[in-house]
Protein backbone atom coordinates (compact mmCIF):
# COMPACT_ATOMS: atom_id res chain seq x y z
CA UNK A 1 0.00 0.00 0.00
CA UNK A 2 1.31 3.35 -1.15
CA UNK A 3 1.95 6.08 1.66
CA UNK A 4 -0.94 8.00 -0.47
CA UNK A 5 -3.24 5.24 -0.32
CA UNK A 6 -2.49 4.66 3.79
CA UNK A 7 -3.30 8.03 4.86
CA UNK A 8 -7.04 8.00 3.11
CA UNK A 9 -7.32 5.10 4.81
CA UNK A 10 -6.46 6.62 7.93
CA UNK A 11 -8.58 10.00 7.57
CA UNK A 12 -12.69 10.10 6.60
CA UNK A 13 -12.89 11.42 3.14
CA UNK A 14 -15.78 13.68 4.68
CA UNK A 15 -18.09 14.07 7.48
CA UNK A 16 -20.78 16.16 8.73
CA UNK A 17 -20.47 18.45 11.82
CA UNK A 18 -22.88 16.35 13.91
CA UNK A 19 -20.95 12.88 12.74
CA UNK A 20 -17.15 13.90 13.77
CA UNK A 21 -14.94 11.34 14.05
CA UNK A 22 -13.42 10.96 17.48
CA UNK A 23 -10.16 10.38 16.10
CA UNK A 24 -10.05 13.53 14.31
CA UNK A 25 -8.74 16.97 16.23
CA UNK A 26 -10.74 18.41 18.26
CA UNK A 27 -12.49 14.82 18.85
CA UNK A 28 -15.37 16.01 19.78
CA UNK A 29 -18.67 17.57 18.36
CA UNK A 30 -19.07 20.41 20.77
CA UNK A 31 -15.17 21.52 20.13
CA UNK A 32 -15.47 21.26 16.36
CA UNK A 33 -18.35 23.70 16.96
CA UNK A 34 -16.05 26.09 18.62
CA UNK A 35 -13.34 25.40 15.92
CA UNK A 36 -15.98 25.51 12.83
CA UNK A 37 -17.26 28.66 14.59
CA UNK A 38 -14.44 30.62 14.95
CA UNK A 39 -12.32 29.31 12.01
CA UNK A 40 -15.44 28.96 9.67
CA UNK A 41 -14.10 31.64 6.55
CA UNK A 42 -10.63 30.37 6.80
CA UNK A 43 -12.16 26.85 6.47
CA UNK A 44 -14.47 27.74 3.36
CA UNK A 45 -11.22 29.50 1.65
CA UNK A 46 -9.21 26.20 2.33
CA UNK A 47 -11.80 23.97 0.73
CA UNK A 48 -11.98 22.08 4.05
CA UNK A 49 -15.38 22.94 4.75
CA UNK A 50 -19.05 23.14 2.92
CA UNK A 51 -22.78 23.64 3.19
CA UNK A 52 -24.89 20.60 1.89
CA UNK A 53 -28.34 21.75 2.09
CA UNK A 54 -28.55 22.46 5.94
CA UNK A 55 -25.78 19.78 7.02
CA UNK A 56 -21.89 21.92 7.22
CA UNK A 57 -19.31 19.34 5.66
CA UNK A 58 -15.84 18.86 6.56
CA UNK A 59 -13.65 17.62 3.77
CA UNK A 60 -11.02 14.88 5.12
CA UNK A 61 -7.69 15.50 3.87
CA UNK A 62 -8.15 19.75 3.15
CA UNK A 63 -9.47 19.46 6.88
CA UNK A 64 -5.62 17.91 7.57
CA UNK A 65 -3.79 20.24 5.28
CA UNK A 66 -5.61 23.05 7.20
CA UNK A 67 -4.04 21.16 11.30
CA UNK A 68 -0.78 20.82 9.33
CA UNK A 69 -0.97 25.32 8.68
CA UNK A 70 -1.74 25.59 12.38
CA UNK A 71 -0.22 23.00 14.13
CA UNK A 72 1.76 25.39 16.16
CA UNK A 73 -1.06 27.13 17.51
CA UNK A 74 -2.85 23.67 18.74
CA UNK A 75 -1.12 22.47 21.77
CA UNK A 76 -0.35 18.82 21.99
CA UNK A 77 -1.67 18.32 18.40
CA UNK A 78 0.87 16.10 16.65
CA UNK A 79 0.68 15.88 12.72
CA UNK A 80 0.87 12.32 11.27
CA UNK A 81 4.33 11.05 11.36
CA UNK A 82 3.51 8.79 7.35
CA UNK A 83 1.93 12.78 6.57
CA UNK A 84 3.62 13.99 3.49
CA UNK A 85 5.61 17.23 4.10
CA UNK A 86 5.49 19.93 1.50
CA UNK A 87 8.95 20.04 0.35
CA UNK A 88 10.28 23.41 1.23
CA UNK A 89 12.70 25.70 -0.74
CA UNK A 90 15.97 26.71 0.78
Amino acid sequence: MSRSQNQAATIPHSWDLEGWPSSVFPGTTSRARYIIRTHKDELIREGALARVGRELVVFGARYARWLEKRASEVPGYVPAPNRERPVEAA
